[in-house]
């Protein structure tokens, strides 16, 4: 039996537009998830030529990414074209962290009210890899690890609309996370981590809203103490590459 070359055609282009679908969707998870964790840093230029090398794709799929997430506030573009990760105010700052601080210790509450063991085991194993990360100074675990802490227990109140709308804060402040790393008087300790694992051993849903809450009014004020320091542009962090997964 012969098929027309019009349905081998139509065939063909269907599979290419699922192909296009896939690296597209690829790219995008990888700049959501860097941008989340800090991997990329304020002042930083998106280059559209690395980042298509770097991933294995062509230009096109990342300057569609690059496009959508300048939509969504997460990045910016400069006047010459260019696309770049912003610097923050102050003002700015403070201002993702008070809506921060509502939805996700909403989302924390909710979270709490249904917990499981298997949340609180997978929440302490977590936490203890972000504890491991930061005795080593591993910058880009400590983010990724203290990221995926969040989330986890976000994603355990079951509402898509809190996690949506916490991915979105995510996106625009993440990068500024990695600053946070750099203040030699004010270390990493995650112990309000701590404080959230306990209230939810306890079952003790405000405990855990709370914990939550105090977690993000500490990194708020750890950051505003050096948000001024940000009119100069920071390099991009040696080993901050984050792999590529399908």
């Amino acid at each position: 039996m012969r098929i027309a070359k019009t349905e081998v055609a139509a065939n063909g282009n269907e599979e290419g537009k699922r192909q296009r679908g896939h690296i597209y969707e690829r790219v995008l998870s990888y700049m959501r998830r860097g941008l989340m964790v800090g991997a990329f840093v304020p002042g930083q230029v998106m280059s559209l030529r690395k980042l298509a090398a770097g991933l294995g794709t062509s230009p096109m799929p990342v300057r569609e990414v690059l496009s959508q997430l300048v939509a969504a506030n997460a990045l910016e573009e400069t006047k010459g074209g260019s696309v770049r990760v912003p610097r923050l105010s102050p003002e700015k700052l403070s201002d993702i962290f008070s809506v921060r601080e509502l939805l996700e210790g909403t989302a924390a509450e909710l979270a709490a009210k249904k917990a499981s063991p298997a949340l609180l085991n997978g929440l302490t194993s977590i936490n203890k890899q972000l504890l491991q990360a930061i005795a080593k100074r591993d910058i880009l675990n400590c983010l990724s690890f203290n990221q995926k802490f969040h989330f986890t227990l976000y994603q355990a109140s079951e509402s898509e609309t809190l996690t949506l709308l916490i991915e979105s804060l995510w996106l625009q402040f993440g990068p500024t996370m990695y600053m946070s790393l750099l203040i030699p008087s004010k270390p990493w300790s995650a112990s309000h981590h701590e404080d959230i694992l306990a209230g939810l051993k306890e079952g003790n849903s405000t405990a855990v809203k709370r914990g939550t809450i105090q977690d993000i009014r500490t990194t708020c004020r750890a950051l505003l103490s050096i948000a001024g320091s940000q009119g100069t542009e920071l390099p991009f962090a040696q080993g901050m590459e984050l792999q590529f997964e399908d």
